[in-house]
């Protein structure tokens, strides 16, 4: 039985069907998981990495198909919002909006024995959300017990300060995965988590895909100095793109090109 190194240096059996499972959450057709299947299981080998085998995966469903491949990729795409978290907060709050929630950014907020600076608020006619990010620029970095625990002390400031009963509740959002004592504890003290593998079935990913709302850069068609410079002019999202294409050309993307990159969203939307 081959051996797989998982992100947090433990080994595990290798899995045909988790692989199988992430493939299907692509839209990939049972054909096509054959076929990627059965090339994988010729490049594995002991002591293989999940990352080393993501990114076999990824490159032959790109073979099959861009817009798949950018599907799949959504775990990347998030990691690509970097290098720091600045991207991934306004990001949150654009997946907010489109929740039908107001938001506001890195707005400080009085505690109860300090003040806090919070990544975004979001609120609706009975809502209103204090939400901490964590952006980390590699799929190994999981959010531990520590940085729970460090949240919830401070939503425990901010909720019983001069700001009691204005806020509803505090979530941590993050693009990599929780440990499971972090789910644990978030769990039972009543802190949100909403990241890579919580909570299960409804995962930012899950949102993701269910509501069209991917970020620009899972488009591969689009250079990594171009999403660059999508991501600094403030243009997130795929939907974006698509409900006004002059985006591209204003990047300097030839007739051509802007084609192409339109032709990718209209098969992921």
């Amino acid at each position: 039985m081959i051996q797989v190194k998982k992100s947090t240096g433990k080994y595990q059996d290798y899995s045909e069907n988790k692989l199988i499972n992430s493939l299907r959450f692509s839209g990939a057709s049972e054909g096509q998981i054959e076929k990627i299947i059965e090339a994988i299981n010729q490049e594995v080998y002991d002591g293989v990495t999940t990352r080393k085998i993501f990114s076999l995966a990824f490159k032959k469903l790109r073979e099959i198909s861009r817009p798949l491949s950018a599907y799949y990729g959504t775990k990347r795409a998030l990691l690509e919002l970097g290098p720091d978290g600045y991207v991934f907060e306004k990001y949150v709050a654009r997946i907010m909006e489109f929740l039908d929630y107001e938001t506001l950014t890195n707005i400080v907020v009085e505690g109860n024995c300090v003040e806090h600076e919070v990544d975004v608020i979001a609120k609706n006619d009975s809502e209103k959300i204090l939400i901490e990010c964590k952006f980390h620029q590699s799929s190994d970095r999981r959010n531990d017990l520590k940085t729970v625990l460090y949240v919830k002390a401070r939503a425990t400031d901010i909720l019983t300060g001069p700001n009691e009963g204005h806020f509803t509740d505090m979530w941590l959002v993050s693009n990599t995965s929780f440990s499971d004592d972090a789910i644990r504890y978030a769990t039972c003290a009543g802190l949100r988590l909403w990241g890579a593998n919580f909570p299960p079935q409804n995962t930012l990913q899950d949102i993701i895909r269910d509501k069209h709302l991917d970020p620009i850069t899972c488009l591969s068609a689009l250079r990594k100095a171009e999403k660059r410079m999508l991501l600094d002019s403030g243009v997130l999202m795929i939907k974006e793109i698509s409900d006004n294409p002059q985006i591209l050309k204003d990047i300097g993307l030839t007739p051509s090109r802007c084609k192409r990159v339109l032709h990718e969203i209209k098969k992921l939307q």
